[in-house]
């Protein structure tokens, strides 16, 4: 997810450009699946205007531990912003749902884990399934700017904000050269969609029973600060834990500390 800064455009500095339509999803960009040697599903979701390559990392090696691994692509992503901002996320939710439909018909136990929006999606899954255990990374309590509080006005006008993205939410610069996201700008009613679902989960955090590992980077420079805090105090489950990451920004699983949080991860998920 990489809506941070992207609103200054609202007061008048984005200059609004065509932009040419790409419908055709790079190869690791595609939804991944791999069946592992026992019975445990782990469903990995990636985040708003993200793709599959960014959850890739982890779900490799937690198959390599054993887990049968599904990550979904949701419809708009991977492909232009154009198409992105003709879904809803209605439709990524549903797309999520239905991948843990198809992973729970194939594995005795599934268990869900998920990067920023893909976390809120985690949260509202395993409210509504009873998932046993979920792993939420870079998972915002919000959405840090003001202006999202206009995109129902602005979004009338303009589907699109074309603004760059240099940093794409990744400190580790050959991780950033290869990390596959929207870049160059942000739908705009899909933002105001996904400020609405972020405050649909942490409504229902106090009814999530859910066993959870909760990560994020101090140096996480797109969602709030205190999003992990807070998270963790209103989830209703009786076993939390919060890890804290130094060197990594938002998207910490292909930053730097990529591997520790592969490890955070299979000892959660398949040791506890």
């Amino acid at each position: 997810m990489n809506v941070i800064n992207v609103f200054k455009g609202v007061k008048g500095r984005v200059i609004m450009q065509s932009k040419k339509m790409v419908i055709t999803v790079p190869a690791k960009a595609t939804a991944y699946f791999k069946k592992g040697s026992g019975d445990l599903g782990i469903l990995l979701l990636h985040g708003f205007t993200g793709t599959p390559a960014e959850m890739r990392y982890i779900a490799e090696k937690l198959n390599n531990a054993g887990a049968t691994v599904y990550v979904p692509r949701y419809p708009g992503h991977g492909t232009s912003l154009v198409e992105m901002a003709n879904t809803s996320a209605d439709h990524w939710f549903t797309a999520a749902r239905e991948a843990l439909f198809e992973l729970k018909s194939q594995c005795r136990e599934v268990y869900i884990a998920g990067l920023s929006m893909g976390g809120i999606f985690a949260i509202l899954l395993a409210e509504e399934f009873d998932i046993k255990k979920i792993a939420l990374m870079s998972v915002p309590c919000t959405l840090k700017e003001k202006t999202i509080y206009v995109t129902p006005l602005v979004g009338r006008f303009k589907k699109i904000i074309w603004i760059p993205n240099k940093t794409k939410g990744v400190c580790d610069e050959q991780a950033r050269k290869e990390h596959i996201c929207y870049d160059d700008g942000i739908p705009v009613i899909q933002s105001w969609q996904l400020f609405k679902t972020i405050k649909k989960a942490m409504q229902v955090l106090p009814d999530v029973a859910a066993q959870s590992l909760i990560i994020q980077s101090k140096n996480d420079n797109v969602i709030p600060k205190h999003s992990a805090e807070y998270i963790y105090q209103h989830l209703g489950s009786e076993h939390k834990h919060l890890i804290w990451l130094t060197k990594s920004d938002h998207a910490i699983t292909v930053d730097y500390e990529k591997d520790e949080v592969a490890h955070h991860c299979i000892d959660f998920f398949l040791k506890q």
